[in-house]
């Protein structure tokens, strides 16, 4: 099946170097990143979209230049929302478009998802197509219905990237009009031999996981190493980072029964000397503590002595530390919400978020998988995610404010159980 893969990848190489329509390269790179083969095209891809970066297209074609401008930014690379001023001046022909060419129409919507806050057009083009692929999906024949409905479900940059390939496949397989034979079977053949790693990887992290003693005492707790793994496979899903990809799994396994212990099972007589002890990261005080409290504390100095010893010597030691320095943040925070909990106080929104934001641990999970991944990280990369950039911080405010709905929404129902 390898060798086979090998074949399929050498054949798409060729056809994709040997494309000169701009309209065939944007379609055949979206098809690749879409369908979850693009780790075999990284320079090709790269190649490609450096050349349409600096291109001119047809500006009546709305197609081309939507697809065009949702790559480049979907890669980092800043194109100007200009290129849709043509539309902007002649809305009569605007409108004509996206009420007759339902792919147009899709091309834009995904294209405005990814416009920034200051970028008026987009906004509006987001709200308009989103209403006007809403009101035609219905009376759209398959399969272009079922592309449009699986775009009003979430835009395709927002997607994880491998499970979106699952969902993506049989989507291009009917779309007879798109679908490439050698791209489809390249796909299919390419998920089922990452289906078969990301197996032999999440069997491995169960196993560490329930062969720890520490771990299964924590009768109170959250046991989850396969939706940890699941976790750091929507971050990195490309089979040469498995290294990356099972550290992280074993990071976010390892401080799920973190905030258990915290919300679920400790009082602050105890919490206080448990959290004194984590923040000190010494193993030679963790026999002072109850036997939970001792047991979870092993489990996480075990882990991060197992993340620095993967790393390379010299700089193991310095980005251990400064993932430390991150959890004793969270540790923190949370002896602050025990204190708001004991004493029935509910901080307003802004001084909620300011604790909370950290006591996620999205933070701290976004910094370990750098670290676990970028092995060459510079003292400077560090200090800038220390400072806690707007970046981070953004997706710290998905994070808490997605689980808080969810949580309330189980709040809501246990009085029903």
């Amino acid at each position: 099946m390898t060798e086979r893969r090998d074949k399929l990848v050498l054949k798409a190489r060729d056809k994709l170097l040997t494309l000169c329509d701009p309209l065939a390269e944007l379609k055949m790179i979206d098809a690749l990143q879409r369908l979850g083969v693009s780790c075999h095209f990284k320079e090709e891809i790269d190649l490609k979209l450096h050349k349409l970066s600096s291109q001119k297209f047809d500006c009546e074609n709305l197609h081309v230049i939507s697809l065009q401008f949702r790559l480049l930014r979907q890669d980092g690379c800043y194109m100007s929302s200009d290129v849709f001023q043509s539309f902007m001046e002649n809305e009569e022909n605007f409108e004509a478009t996206m009420q007759s060419d339902v792919r147009a129409l899709l091309a834009l919507y995904e294209a405005a998802h990814l416009g920034t806050p200051n970028e008026q057009f987009l906004k509006d083009a987001q709200k308009k197509t989103t209403s006007l692929l809403k009101s035609k999906v219905g009376h759209l024949e398959k399969p272009l219905a079922d592309k449009v409905k699986h775009a009003l479900e979430t835009p395709c940059f927002r997607r994880m990237k491998i499970l979106e390939a699952r969902l993506y496949i049989p989507l291009y397989q009917e779309d007879k009009e798109e679908c490439n034979e050698t791209l489809l079977e390249l796909a299919k053949l390419n998920f089922y031999l990452l289906q078969g790693l990301y197996r032999e990887e999440v069997n491995k992290i169960c196993e560490w996981y329930y062969e720890k003693e520490s771990s299964w005492k924590l009768f109170y707790a959250r046991h989850r190493p396969a939706e940890a793994y699941f976790w750091a496979l929507g971050v990195y899903y490309e089979p040469q980072y498995a290294k990356a990809r099972k550290f992280l799994a074993k990071f976010i396994a390892t401080i799920t029964p973190y905030d258990d212990t915290f919300d679920n099972y400790g009082v602050w007589e105890e919490l206080r000397p448990f959290a004194d002890v984590m923040q000190r990261w010494d193993m030679q005080d963790v026999d002072q503590l109850g036997e939970c409290y001792k047991d979870y504390a092993r489990f996480m100095f075990g882990t991060m002595i197992e993340i620095e010893n993967a790393l390379p010597k010299d700089i193991a030691t310095r980005n251990v530390n400064f993932i430390k320095n991150i959890i004793n943040e969270v540790c923190k925070g949370y002896l602050t919400e025990i204190i708001w909990r004991d004493n029935n106080y509910i901080p307003p929104l802004e001084e909620h978020m300011k604790v909370t934001l950290i006591t996620c641990f999205y933070c701290a999970i976004s910094c370990t998988a750098f670290v676990v991944f970028e092995e060459n990280i510079t003292e400077e990369v560090l200090q800038w995610m220390s400072k806690f950039p707007q970046i981070v911080k953004d997706s710290c405010i998905v994070s808490r404010l997605m689980d808080d709905i969810v949580a309330h929404e189980k709040e809501i129902m246990l009085p029903l159980l």
